[in-house]
């Protein structure tokens, strides 16, 4: 088989793999229901004093009765002014509780803030957010309503706050990579999740022991979202719904971002093989295709990449379609640009990146 050939072979295979993602997201199995439990919300915070205040007043500012449900809000260490702002909060909100965390022989990191946090928590159902996400009033009620008897986790999308070219590629990527995992879920095969807009029934939680009882991982959340649903007793939702979308801070430099990319392709080496089958084919497709310019396949190259362009296009265009952002389409070439460099240097970064810094810690 010419390079010729194998380019053809699996630009197919990305195509078919793009077409399985749009209508995996199509048909994202959705069930709403009647369901008002109490709901507990978990913020962490850590550093987080230019942030936490417009995320604390989007939670308490809910379209579900304030009496449905409470904040827990644990401040991790904090050097800044975390604690004051989340203790002025607790003082003003009667469903609000701050604490600051301990130390723990078992526990690390963010897992050990929130399952400090979580331990606290009275609700039926916890949602967990980050200190420097903005939710949307409708995010408690409409998160709840997800929660019929037999669902134990329910995942959401996050996108980023863009106002220009570097946020809105990052914008985009959070877009594709959490569509890829809506629509896995809608396949049964669940490759991944994020831990800002994370929701699960506490009973799932307790049942496997909390993060006390699973192995360090610098994403805590995929971590939990796996155990939960390897013991097959609950059903998993990911709805592409604009009532659940959560907004982040994007990163500020491209430091930033190569640390945020070190760390999520670290936590990332324990996805189901499916996953990387998924990365496979991409980093394949775009390296066979600069593969052809050495053969002289000019031509060939570049119809190999519109082709994924275009079908990176269709995915993101359904994607943002359901959650009302089609806007964010108009950074959708320096996205690319910036995919295709990533997707191949990304195995590198988590190969020789060295240790995960991240809040000032390192792992």
């Amino acid at each position: 088989m010419t390079l010729e050939d194998f380019l053809i072979l699996i630009t197919v295979c990305y195509v078919a793999q793009g077409a399985l993602f749009i209508l995996g997201v199509r048909r994202a199995r959705d069930l709403m229901s009647n369901a008002s439990p109490f709901v507990s919300v978990v913020v962490a915070a850590r550093n987080e004093e230019m942030n936490i205040m417009t995320c604390l007043e989007s939670v308490t500012r809910q379209t579900y009765p304030a009496e449905k449900f409470e904040i827990i809000v644990a401040n991790d260490d904090s050097s800044d002014r975390t604690a004051e702002i989340c203790n002025d909060f607790a003082a003003r909100y009667s469903n609000i509780r701050a604490f600051t965390v301990k130390e723990d022989s078992k526990l690390r990191g963010k897992a050990n803030a929130l399952a400090q946090a979580i331990d606290m928590t009275k609700g039926e159902v916890v949602l967990i957010t980050d200190a420097d996400c903005e939710v949307p009033a409708t995010w408690v009620e409409y998160t709840a309503k997800r929660f019929s008897l037999e669902v134990g986790l329910v995942g959401g999308m996050t996108m980023q706050k863009a106002t220009k070219t570097f946020e809105g590629i990052q914008s985009l990527d959070w877009a594709y990579i959490l569509g890829v995992a809506s629509s896995s879920v809608a396949w049964g095969l669940h490759l991944g999740s994020i831990g800002n807009n994370l929701s699960f029934r506490k009973e799932a939680y307790d049942a496997v022991g909390g993060y006390r009882e699973m192995k360090f991982s610098v994403t805590e959340d995929y971590t939990l979202v796996q155990s939960i649903i390897n013991t097959k007793k609950w059903k998993y939702l990911y709805p592409v719904d604009p009532q659940l979308l959560v907004w982040s801070k994007p990163c500020t430099t491209w430091k930033d971002l190569t640390r945020q990319k070190h760390r999520w392709g670290k936590g990332g080496l324990d996805m189901k093989f499916m996953g990387f089958i998924v990365m496979a084919v991409t980093c394949t497709t775009i390296a066979s295709a600069f593969g052809m310019l050495f053969w002289n396949g000019v031509l060939q190259c570049v119809i190999a990449l519109m082709t994924k362009s275009t079908v990176d296009y269709a995915f993101l265009y359904q994607v943002l379609s359901k959650l009302k952002q089609t806007s964010e389409l108009k950074y959708f070439w320096w996205f690319e640009l910036y995919f295709t460099v990533y997707v191949m240097l990304l195995p590198l970064v988590v190969v020789f990146g060295g240790k995960i810094v991240w809040k000032g810690r390192n792992y």
